[in-house]
């Protein structure tokens, strides 16, 4: 059986180290989503939620809901779990995905 050579043990050990860190990040996010869906629907708002790509949340709501839309999502999305540090978000509008973006 080789072993590993530095550069190999190395990235192997960063490896296993970002690997619980990402499925704690993921799971937190799964958690925040589900706060999310759960809000919007509780409030009665015609916001929903549509995609989730990496680490950015769509979700298509009317012009009139957007200051309640934004306080659901801060804290949905802030509030999903309990850290030392804390979880911060940045909010876009636009028309469609790419001029939120833009």
């Amino acid at each position: 059986m080789a072993t590993a050579t530095g550069p190999q043990r190395q990235a192997a050990e960063r490896q296993a180290m970002n690997s619980g860190i990402q499925g704690l990040a993921a799971d937190i996010f799964k958690s925040a989503l589900v706060r999310l869906d759960r809000t919007l629907r509780s409030e009665q708002l015609q916001a929903r939620l549509i995609l989730q790509v990496h680490d950015e949340v769509l979700v298509e709501a009317p012009p009139q809901e957007k200051t309640a839309v934004e306080a659901v999502m801060r804290d949905a999305l802030t509030n999903a779990a309990h850290l030392s540090v804390p979880l911060e978000v940045t909010l876009h509008w636009g028309e469609n995905w790419a001029a939120a973006k833009g």
